[in-house]
């Protein structure tokens, strides 16, 4: 039996799904954003229950109200047994369906899934197909360009762009896959074409308890694969391959790597400022490549990125050429130095793997020693915080510790748990102010020295007791290379620190 309001002239739900009357205006489960002829859907979140706020909504304008516990209200309660779930599905009903429209791309993983976004993006453009995107920095839908508040978008955002999408005349759509995305249904009602995995590491145990746990959510987006997808693309090297490959619902699948896969790098050489590399399994012959960003992490990238293109349509020699045109990502290996010779670089990395492919990879930049600044996000997994020292300590000669946004922990607790890992003959410091502990490495590092800054890439602000309090890394960088000297370009044609 359908779910029939006011006679069905509002909303029902049947056996096809949710059918919405023009009267519905707009589908929310933040109570500040309804407005008359809305439905608010009450979420039960981590820190608040929206069934708490359902007569704010109410008095907003809302005409109905959709959650998992009854609630006296003067507008029709539906009652759900998953109010995300039935938060996607309404949200996708209201936006018709727009993925139904699209080639959809999904990228997840632990590292690296904003750049394979960002790069299998500037792929099908150069190839001549309209692509919008969705990452953890940005949004672009044809019609506008935002920044990103989510790596994944709670559903009715996500709908929301992928409409723009379809009404602007894009044809496919790149979207960055969280795992907290997936579990909590912000992904529903999409249908992919194409699933692409990164690599699977230590990140939110905190929320999903095991890595077992973090693993399978990880799979369930190659679940999501619609019967005419064009397949998956698997890192074969991670040790997750063979379970992502059994959860793919449909298509073929393509492992890439250096190890393994039937995509692989092979004759790699590894530049200070690039990589070279031949990639076969595209075509009859292998095809030289060349990828002018450092790191091993950024070649697994690249070939998930030439490996999806390849699916996708592209020719594989004009897939392969064109990562040697790949921009970079904001937030990723921005790169500056002073005039006497100091690197500086500011990326995302905020995982132990992170740091430690982020560390192999700057190693290669300059001959001194190594500082590296960095904390951990608050209320997060904890137990990764002194694995992060030990790694952090393995490369760098200066490990200053500060504050990433603590949210509701104290800075110094935190940093203590990381000091757990480094041991005592490493230079280590705690630096609460975060612009303060980046002035200090960048002053105190001798010409031929790498000061590397991660965990926040291009976050604009800090966290503190649910206050946003501004601060973007590479404006420190900034200040504090005016300081030594003005900063210039590291190398012809990278990207120097900016806001």
């Amino acid at each position: 039996m359908p779910w029939i309001v006011h006679g069905g002239d509002l909303l029902y739900k049947d056996d096809r799904g949710w059918h919405l009357s023009p009267a519905v205006q707009g589908v929310t489960l933040d109570s500040r954003e309804v407005r008359p002829g809305y439905i608010f859907v009450a979420v039960k979140g981590a820190h608040h229950d929206g069934h708490a706020y359902v007569g704010e909504a109410v008095r907003a304008g809302a005409v109905a109200v959709v959650g998992e516990t009854p609630v006296a209200a003067p507008v029709p309660f539906i009652r759900v047994p998953s109010a995300r779930r039935a938060l996607a599905e309404l949200a996708a009903a209201w936006w018709g369906h727009p993925a139904r429209s699209l080639t959809v791309v999904g990228v997840t993983g632990t590292n690296g899934k904003t750049s394979v976004v960002y790069w299998l993006t500037q792929v099908l453009r150069e190839a001549g197909i309209r692509t919008g995107m969705v990452s953890s920095v940005a949004v672009e839908t044809g019609r506008r360009t935002l920044a990103a508040r989510l790596t994944t978008p709670e559903s009715p955002d996500l709908q929301r762009y992928l409409a723009e999408m379809r009404d602007s005349g894009l044809t496919h759509a790149v979207i960055e896959v969280s795992s907290h995305g997936i579990v909590q249904e912000r992904i529903g009602e999409i249908g992919f074409h194409l699933a692409i995995l990164t690599n699977v590491t230590r990140e939110h145990l905190d929320f999903h308890l095991t890595m077992e746990n973090y693993m399978l959510a990880k799979a369930r987006l190659f679940e999501r694969l619609v019967p005419e997808a064009r397949g998956a693309v698997i890192n074969a090297d991670d040790a997750s391959a063979s379970v992502m490959r059994s959860h793919a619902a449909a298509g073929p699948v393509v492992g890439y790597g250096l190890d393994a896969g039937e995509v692989r790098a092979r004759a790699l050489r590894l530049e200070a400022w690039s990589s070279r590399f031949v990639v076969e399994g595209l075509g009859d012959r292998g095809l030289p490549a060349r990828l002018p960003h450092p790191g091993r992490y950024n070649v697994y990238n690249a070939l998930a990125v030439a490996a999806a293109a390849v699916r996708l349509g592209v020719e594989p020699r004009r897939a392969v050429e064109t990562l040697a045109r790949l921009g970079p990502v904001p937030g990723r290996m921005q790169i500056a130095r002073s005039p006497d010779g100091v690197l500086v670089v500011v990326d995302y990395a905020h995982t132990p793997d992170g740091l430690g492919q982020a560390l192999a990879a700057v190693r290669r930049f300059a001959p001194g020693d190594i500082w590296t600044v960095f904390g951990a996000r608050g209320g997060r997994d904890r137990g990764k915080r002194p694995e992060m020292g030990r790694v952090a300590a393995r490369w760098a000669r200066h490990v200053l510790l500060t504050t990433d946004s603590p949210n509701d922990e104290d800075p110094a607790v935190i940093a203590a748990e990381i000091a757990a890992g480094i041991p005592g003959e490493v230079d280590s410091r705690f630096i609460a102010d975060r612009a303060e502990a980046i002035r200090v490495a960048v002053e105190e590092a001798r010409p031929g020295d790498i000061v590397l800054i991660t965990g926040r890439g291009p976050e604009r602000t800090q966290t503190f007791h649910g206050r946003a309090v501004p601060m973007v890394d590479a404006d420190a960088v900034q200040a504090a290379l005016a300081r030594r000297g003005a900063a210039l370009p590291a190398e012809p044609g990278r990207e120097e620190c900016r806001s």
